[in-house]
């Protein structure tokens, strides 16, 4: 099993996937069983796919777009013209394949439909799939994660990251074999024949305050412990995000997102966190996850020093859970949460630094999402946001 990554900072989505797919075969001495892609949104272009698919005729390929740009092993790469990245695996003992599905008729449904298309394109209908890795749109990614478990059972991770635009304008898009999407859910079905990892985890921790769900409805909070959600998350956190300024308030809130308890591990509890999005003018507070009544939600708190050294840990967590963890990473992928880009894009040289030390140079393509998809403990599936997800080969 070999892999490889590069990435281009061309202006045309042809030119750059052309100049990247090249670089990458270059790199793996053959052309990939497996392509992993991430770009921009100014490169969500038909001629993209149809300039990797000539540069790597037969890959299986996955992917969408990024916030701000990608990172690999070389740096974290941004430009005017927007940036590709991508990651190849070349594995002729294993087996890849990649399935795509609308979300129209249900997230449900595309979940099961795409999982059992990619095991059909990997030759491997009726099989649990070593690893699954995902890209859809942010908005349902909890019903997505069901469909598949559907098909698959609930042991088998499920990673990935939703697609993201530059100023949340739903320009993100998927992308797969059959070209540039949207609104669809595209799934891969990994049967590596190396060791894997996986970690998914956050870079922030409980402060003490929490409460419990009273009302909600979908992605909406209406009230915590029968209070306006907006009046109790403001007094949570000290006024920084004052309940009557209703509107967007992704920025604000980036430091100080809600978590909820997946998971304990040696008593210790594993939070994954909702984004709070929206105050609205009835007093309640919109997420990027979806929550219910008698949810239990703890106020978390981050500083851009634990944002930037989150990635790296998360890496070597997923190293480390590898059964071939002690003999290093052949390679992995990174999922950055895009607000955490965004809140510390001025260091996002030293995350991709730090990875880069942490996988001691083997390559890595890192994306930055609008939702992140990950295993906790014991292929506990969840979406979350805010969040660094990871797996690791070898």
């Amino acid at each position: 099993m070999r892999i490889a990554t590069s990435h281009s900072l061309k202006a045309g989505a042809g030119e750059g996937g052309g100049e990247a797919i090249s670089a990458l075969v270059a790199a793996l001495g053959s052309t990939p069983d497996f392509l992993v892609v991430y770009t921009t949104e100014h490169h969500a272009d038909p001629a993209l796919i149809e300039a990797l698919a000539a540069g790597a005729p037969g890959a299986q390929l996955i992917g969408g777009t990024s916030c701000g740009g990608v990172m690999t092993e070389a740096g974290f790469h941004t430009g005017v013209h927007g940036a590709i990245g991508l990651l190849g695996i070349c594995d002729p003992d294993g087996a890849y394949g990649v399935g795509a599905a609308p979300l129209a008729a249900s997230p449900f449904a595309a979940g099961a439909e795409a999982i059992q298309k990619a095991l059909s394109a990997a030759g491997r209908d009726y099989e649990a799939p070593i690893l699954i890795w995902c890209s859809q749109p942010p908005g349902c990614e909890e019903q997505v994660i069901d469909g598949i478990q559907s098909i698959v059972g609930p042991k088998t991770p499920i990673v990935g990251g939703s697609s993201a635009d530059e100023a949340i304008e739903g320009r993100w898009r998927q992308f797969s074999n059959d070209g540039v999407l949207a609104d669809h859910v595209v799934v891969a079905a990994l049967f590596p024949s190396a060791p894997y990892g996986a970690a998914f985890q956050s870079g922030y921790a409980p402060t003490g305050d929490t409460g419990v769900v009273t009302r909600a409805d979908g992605r909406r909070v209406l009230e915590i412990d029968n209070k306006p959600a907006s009046e109790v998350y403001s007094r949570w956190t000290g006024g920084e995000v004052p309940a009557f300024e209703t509107g967007m308030i992704l920025a604000k809130s980036t430091p100080t997102p809600l978590g909820r308890v997946a998971a304990r591990q040696d008593s210790v509890p594993m939070f994954v966190l909702s984004h709070p999005a929206l105050l609205g003018v009835g007093g309640e507070l919109s997420l990027f996850t979806d929550i219910a009544e008698g949810d239990h939600v703890h106020l978390m708190r981050g500083s851009p020093e634990s944002l930037v050294k989150r990635a790296a840990v998360v890496v070597r967590d997923a190293m480390a859970s590898s059964s071939g963890s002690g003999q290093g990473s052949i390679g992995a992928l990174v999922i950055y949460c895009g607000g955490c880009m965004l809140h510390v894009r001025e260091r996002m040289d030293e995350v991709a630094e730090q990875v880069r030390e942490a996988m001691d140079g083997s390559p890595f393509l890192g994306a930055f999402t609008f939702g992140e998809q990950g295993a906790i403990i014991d292929s506990c599936n969840r979406h979350g946001n805010l969040m660094v997800s990871a797996v690791t080969f070898g």
